[in-house]
């Protein structure tokens, strides 16, 4: 799966141990990081505009199949990676230190649409519970993919195909077409 993880670059340094820990999490539980900001700022940072900047986040957070933010810090730039990821129905983990005194984050239960709960999940840690709550939160993504909805105009013969195709199998049009789209997967696998 692949992974976005953002956290606050202001931070870095005094958070820079969970960083690490959160990013050896994700990548020992065999997951992809769509953008490894981190070894950059190892490395010695890259400078970047702000636009630069959140260009990359925003392509790094298209890509992924799940976001785990470090949120201990009341940091904007960690609240645009939420927002971006939610507006993208992106399933979301919230971390927030186990010692911080903030009893909930703001952005996770007083600014967040209501349609969005469903993707976020917000976890209190510490260091050394990091992997166990990444693996959870990496397996609930997984067992609960996004199913997409898409709105389909079709000629009313084909309608009267699908309804007579549903009656007869006792299903629904709509999974008598995911149906037909798997048989055609299958067949142009082989």
């Amino acid at each position: 799966m692949k992974v976005f993880f953002g956290g606050s670059l202001p931070r870095f340094k005094s958070n820079k141990e969970d960083y690490l820990e959160i990013r050896k999490a994700i990548l020992g539980l065999k997951h992809k990081l769509t953008r490894d900001w981190l070894d950059e700022e190892i490395k010695g940072g890259i400078k970047r505009s702000h636009c630069e900047m959140y260009e990359l986040t925003e392509k790094a957070i298209i890509e992924a199949d799940a976001v785990i933010l470090e949120y201990s810090h009341d940091i904007s730039a960690v609240g645009q990676q939420l927002v971006l990821s939610l507006e993208r129905g992106l399933p979301t983990l919230l971390l927030v230190k186990d010692s911080n005194n903030i009893e909930n984050s703001p952005l996770s239960d007083w600014f967040v649409s209501s349609r969005h709960y469903k993707y976020l999940k917000k976890e209190k840690y510490k260091k050394k519970d990091l992997r166990k709550i990444i693996r959870n939160f990496l397996k609930w993504v997984e067992e609960n993919k996004r199913i997409v909805r898409f709105n389909l105009e079709l000629e009313k013969e084909l309608d009267d195909y699908l309804k007579e195709k549903a009656r007869q199998n006792k299903t629904s049009k709509s999974k008598e077409i995911r149906k037909l789209i798997l048989e055609s997967i299958r067949e142009s696998r082989t």
